[in-house]
C-alpha cells in the first residue's frame, strides 16, 4: 500500500472511530473541508498532519502505521467472519451495517 493511501484509510479509520465525517474533521482542525480534501489528495503539510494528528488525539506516526497486521474471526448477527487486515474486518463491518 502507498504511503498517501495508508494516511488516508487511517484518517478515515479514526474519523469512523469517533463517528465523524471529514467535515468534522475539518471543522475540528479550524478549516474548510474542500482544504482538507485539496491537501490529501496532493501533499499534506507537516504542519496539516500536525491539525489532523491533534483534531483526532493521536500521533503523527499513528497516522502513517500500517495496522494490517490483524487477523481474527469475528461473529456478526450469527454468521463468522474470517478476516486478515483492518481493511477486511472494516469491509464487514460496512456489509453488516449496509454501507457499501
Amino acid at each position: 500500500m502507498e504511503i498517501k493511501e495508508l494516511l488516508i484509510n487511517n484518517i478515515d479509520y479514526l474519523c469512523r472511530e469517533r463517528k465523524w465525517t471529514r467535515r468534522d474533521l475539518a471543522q475540528k482542525m479550524g478549516i474548510m473541508e474542500a482544504s482538507l480534501s485539496r491537501s490529501l489528495k496532493g501533499n499534506p503539510t507537516l504542519g496539516t498532519l500536525e491539525k489532523i494528528a491533534k483534531a483526532l488525539d493521536v500521533s503523527i506516526k499513528s497516522l502513517f502505521e500500517d495496522s494490517n497486521d490483524v487477523e481474527g474471526f469475528v461473529l456478526l448477527k450469527g454468521k463468522a467472519y474470517h478476516f486478515n487486515s483492518l481493511k477486511e474486518l472494516m469491509t464487514i463491518e460496512m456489509i453488516n451495517t449496509h454501507k457499501v
